[in-house]
């Protein structure tokens, strides 16, 4: 009984400590970017022609309300099975040597841009799409309340490096926090619909590996190509970017021009 009070409690802070990252994160950066500064970045607005609709933001709320609840069952799963001995988190950062608790972050971090990439294909495939990914392609012209917006599965798909890297490798506790931040702002940084990425971007070979919010955003308006979360890498060597990414990308950079 005891057991699964502690397991409740758990899901109940996990989930309302997400409900503040989304108000933060996805509701309140709405509010500044979409709302009261959208005049002052319009130059930056990735789809001018904005396809942002009432109907939508309520999806994207509904079902980011669903995930953050899910999201709350599942670190709460991570927890008892740490209590139980079935993870190897671990909070001495000499435990398994410096060199692994400082280079995990960048295995975490490679490693789950080619887990998102293949999984993310295999989501666009004709008979899961209707059924899983169209949940988050909703939102053609993605705001940063599409953040959380995705179907269930969708979402213990995602989740599932989080669940199951621990149980295999050890990993150092900061190191997997910095991980999920890195995430989250790259998350608010794809759907945000402005490019906040500078002018030269592209033009440093070294950060053009990174993508932009330009990357994500067409994905959603194109439904196909682009499929990469962190890098472009996957997208470049799979033949799967969109051919018009970097001239559109230059492009919003441009209208900052015209319009100033």
């Amino acid at each position: 009984m005891k057991t699964i009070e502690n397991f409740i409690d758990t899901a109940l802070q996990e989930s309302l400590f997400n409900l503040g990252l989304y108000l933060f994160f996805g509701i309140a950066v709405f509010v500044i970017v979409w709302v009261l500064f959208k005049n002052v970045w319009r130059w930056r607005r990735i789809q001018p022609r904005s396809e942002g609709r009432a109907h939508f933001f309520r999806h994207d709320i509904l079902f980011s309300v669903g995930s953050i609840l899910l999201a709350g069952l599942l670190t709460a799963c991570i927890t008892m099975l740490d209590t139980w001995g079935y993870m190897k988190l671990y909070s001495d950062f000499h435990a398994y040597g410096s060199f692994w608790a400082i280079a995990q972050i960048f295995f975490l971090i490679f490693f789950y841009d080619a887990y998102f990439y293949w999984t993310h294909r295999f989501m666009h495939h004709p008979k899961i799409y209707h059924w899983v990914h169209k949940t988050h392609h909703k939102s053609t012209d993605p705001s940063p309340l599409t953040i959380f917006s995705f179907h269930p599965f969708e979402n213990l798909i995602e989740f599932l490096p989080f669940l199951l890297l621990p149980m295999i490798i050890p990993i150092y506790w900061p190191m997997l926090f910095l991980w999920q931040s890195f995430d989250l702002i790259n998350n608010v940084t794809a759907h945000l619909g402005y490019e906040i990425y500078m002018r030269k971007w592209l033009r440093i070979p070294l950060l053009k590996l990174k993508t932009t919010s330009t990357h994500h955003n067409m994905h959603h308006e194109q439904f196909f190509g682009n499929y990469g979360l962190y890098f472009t890498f996957w997208d470049r060597w799979m033949k799967t970017e969109i051919k018009d990414y970097e001239d559109r990308f230059k492009a919003i950079h441009h209208n900052r021009n015209l319009i100033s």
